[in-house]
Formats: structure tokens, sequence, C-alpha cells
């Protein structure tokens, strides 16, 4: 199969590729540069930092976040996040001539914390969008090749690889991250997701948080 022509000399990425960084920088890369506009220069810069957001705050790929409607965005059923509803997985099976789809049924954008900042970028798009059924990002992926690249140096998939690497972080059971992200394969995940075994050490021991709590009630009886 031939690759896209803006792919070919393109080198085929892999995680020794990527340096994780932290939101901070993540989002200071987003914010380092814009491509030299010149009309409408203060939606369209608005629109970058929205796509480059998105790639990063869901661990989408790029044909996925380029399918969000603005309908999509659920501002007010939890006060914390802005819920992304029935975000579509695609994802082309090794031996199949096509993709299949699945779908994220919730991926929520955090409004704040570290990721916070990406989340704001997001919204501060959304207000300027007047079609509820539109896509936001009326483009292919090679114009979004070209945005990542002029904007950051990086590919479209280094986002996703940060955004899974934060939430390994986050997500220390490999299969909680595994369905968080929409993936198939939970072994694709296992570079970012590192657990401790002190993490566990109540478990190990046969301590429940029940017990615990008994212990403390007795233990306090007794100092009466």
């Amino acid at each position: 199969m031939c690759p896209q022509p803006w792919l070919i000399g393109v080198k085929r990425r892999t995680l020794d590729d990527v340096e994780f960084q932290r939101p901070s920088e993540v989002l200071e890369m987003i914010e380092s540069k814009t491509w030299p506009y010149k009309t409408n220069r203060e939606f369209y810069e608005c629109r970058d930092r929205a796509l480059l957001s998105l790639l990063y705050l869901t661990c989408g790929r790029i044909s996925e976040v380029l399918s969000l409607t603005k309908k999509q965005f659920v501002f007010d059923e939890d006060p914390d996040f802005i819920v992304i509803k029935n975000m579509i997985v695609v994802k082309r099976k090794k031996k199949a001539k096509r993709k299949r789809r699945r779908i994220r049924d919730e991926v929520p954008l955090p409004k704040a914390g570290p990721l916070g900042p990406f989340t704001h970028f997001v919204t501060e798009y959304l207000i300027r969008l007047s079609d509820p059924e539109g896509k936001l990002f009326r483009f292919g992926r090679h114009r979004a090749w070209q945005i990542v690249r002029f904007i950051t140096g990086k590919w479209c998939h280094y986002f996703r690889s940060q955004g899974e690497s934060w939430y390994g972080k986050i997500f220390s059971n490999i299969f909680a991250l595994k369905d968080f992200v929409g993936v198939v394969d939970a072994s694709t995940l296992s570079d970012y997701v590192k657990t401790d075994w002190k993490d566990y050490r109540d478990r190990i021991l046969g301590k429940t948080k029940q017990n615990s709590v008994c212990v403390r009630a007795r233990l306090s009886g007794q100092t009466r």
C-alpha cells in the first residue's frame, strides 16, 4: 500500500523518538509558534491551538479528532469536566482492508488542574463556532499534519503518545487506561503504565479499607 503523498519521506516514528514531557512543557510547545495567517488570524490561531489540545487531551488519532462536531461537547453534565460524547475510534486490523469503527462513550476534558489550560483552548474555539452539526475542523489529515509540524516540529501521533504517558501516571491499571484512550490491545500501553508493588502493600497483607476502619475503631475503644 503506497503512503499518502504528504507522508513520503516522513520517518516512521516509534516510542524511541518521543521524549515524554510534563503538561506544562507540552502547553509551552503549543503556544510557542503560530502559522503566519494573513486573514482571520485570531480565529485560525485559536483553531490550531484547539486541534493540538484535543490531540493531547483525548489521545485521539488525527482522523478521530477531525471527526468531532460541536454538539458532541457537553458542558453542563459535570461541574469539573467538559464531556465529549460518542467519540469515534478508528483502527485498522493488520490484515483488514477496511477500518472498523468503535465508540468511546465519554471522553472527559478537565476544566482545572494540569490539563485545564488545554481544555480552555478547546472552549475558546468552540464558542466561536455557530453550527453544532458541523465538524470542528474543516480540513483533512494533510492539512492537520502541516499545522502540527509547523507549530511544534512534531507529528500528530506524538501528542497521542504524550497524552497516554500522562494518563498512565493516573490510571495505574493498564486496562483502565485501555478503556479510557480507546485502544483494542492493552499491551500497546505497557510502556506508559508503571506500577510499584508498594502501592498494593495493604492488599498484599490482606488489609482492606473496611478492616482498617475496624482496627481504628477497636484501638479507639481501648483508649477510652
